[in-house]
């Protein structure tokens, strides 16, 4: 970080090309901009406003991207020319007429190069691997304690009803639901990497995919008669393979309740890769982490079974659920933004300057529409909060009322 910082000093006194005379540029600034003013020249293609576009565009390189080449011209002088083509290809592409998909994808490109270049300019710092890590961690913590307990349950079952031969059925049927997730892993990954559109707007579908099934998630982790409810309903469809005998079916519903898990968790991990850009690395030490953490678990819940505290976990997994899906609508509608589908109200100058590591693992962006969706998203939350609390103290009167009149 020191090298980093005393090159970024070095080359601002010499200028490289600029007058020294001229205003300190922040080359971190100029490229938020350049990207805003990208997203811009696709608003303008896509109204018909042809010519306006193309100097838009033209606009977000030569007089916003070029300042912050100098420090990158030291650091990743690839990557300038990476991006360069990049804008010719997005230019040439207007002038010829080409469909707004087309463009799209290659604003993508643009964008993905400028994000690069904005963690280089700014530096990881500490914070952003710290989230990243977190991130990673806290994603399949959650969803293989879930899958976890739903197989004690299961185990629980057999013990109780002697019918420990199908225990087999359970292990062949967990084994199969991680293949089918590692698997649906690798295909989403490379349907992603080929899909002929933007990977903005993909970024934005994936969030808002993500946004829904966190906010839903996090409702049904506070109620806890929904999961006593969940838990009622397996152990039924369990009862019923038991008595027909049949391991096919009892592996069948395990695969499922644990395939349902991992389908969940790759489409997290997803939107968090795209989040997590150059420390990614660190997400996966968390994933790493987890792994280690889940083998505790499950050693542990095997051994002492109920005996183990894991429903104080809950009141933590809730909250931190509830994090990423408020950091997961900042990023997709600062997504939808960089595809040109929503407009960008910015508020640089007057918001506090955000790490582009941090900014992407929060979702927080200087932007009027990112910050109003994720402070909708946080009322909603209380307002849920608050509302689920009281209908549980309601419920709870009403039946110890019951129980007083019976």
């Amino acid at each position: 970080m020191k090298v980093r910082r005393l090159i970024l000093t070095l080359l601002a006194l010499m200028g490289l090309g600029h007058s020294l005379a001229a205003p300190a540029i922040n080359p971190a600034d100029e490229l938020r901009i350049t990207r805003d003013l990208v997203s811009q020249s696709l608003r303008e293609y896509n109204q018909g406003q042809t010519e306006q576009a193309f100097k838009t565009a033209r606009s977000a390189y030569l007089d916003h991207f070029e300042y912050a080449e100098p420090p990158l011209r030291v650091l990743n002088p690839d990557l300038i020319l990476e991006t360069e083509y990049r804008f010719s290809d997005l230019r040439n592409g207007m002038k010829a007429g080409q469909s707004m998909s087309e463009l799209q994808k290659i604003a993508g490109e643009i964008n993905g190069s400028l994000r690069k270049a904005e963690s280089i300019v700014s530096g990881t710092g500490v914070l952003g691997p710290t989230l990243a890590a977190t991130g990673g961690f806290t994603i399949l913590f959650r969803e293989g304690l879930e899958a976890a307990l739903l197989i004690a349950a299961i185990f629980a079952y057999l013990d109780t009803s002697r019918n420990t031969r199908l225990r087999k059925a359970v292990w062949y049927g967990g084994a199969a639901a991680l293949l089918a997730t590692v698997l649906t892993w690798a295909l989403a990954t490379y349907l992603l990497a080929i899909a002929p559109v933007s990977r903005e707007l993909i970024s934005a579908v994936t969030s808002a995919i993500a946004v829904v099934i966190l906010f839903s998630l996090s409702f049904w982790l506070l109620q806890q008669a929904d999961r006593k409810r969940s838990v009622e309903f397996m152990r039924a469809k369990v009862s019923q393979a038991v008595q027909g005998g049949s391991l096919m079916a009892l592996g069948l519903i395990t695969f499922t309740t644990i395939y349902r898990e991992g389908f969940e968790t790759v489409l997290f991990y997803q939107a968090l890769t795209v989040a997590s850009g150059p420390v990614t690395n660190y997400m996966y030490l968390g994933v790493a982490l987890a792994v280690l953490a889940l083998g505790v678990v499950f050693l542990l819940l095997f051994r002492f079974g109920r005996k183990l505290p894991t429903a104080r976990l809950f009141p933590v997994l809730i909250g931190v659920t509830a994090l990423f899906a408020v950091a997961f609508i900042g990023n997709g509608v600062r997504a939808f933004q960089e595809a040109g589908w929503l407009n960008v109200t910015n508020l640089y100058g007057s918001f506090p300057k955000i790490d582009p590591n941090v900014a992407a693992l929060t979702g927080i962006h200087p932007t009027v529409e990112t910050l109003a969706a994720q402070a909708l998203m946080i009322l909603v939350y209380l307002l849920g909060y608050v509302y689920v609390r009281v209908s549980g103290r309601t419920k709870r009167g009403l039946s110890a009322r019951q129980l007083e009149r019976n």
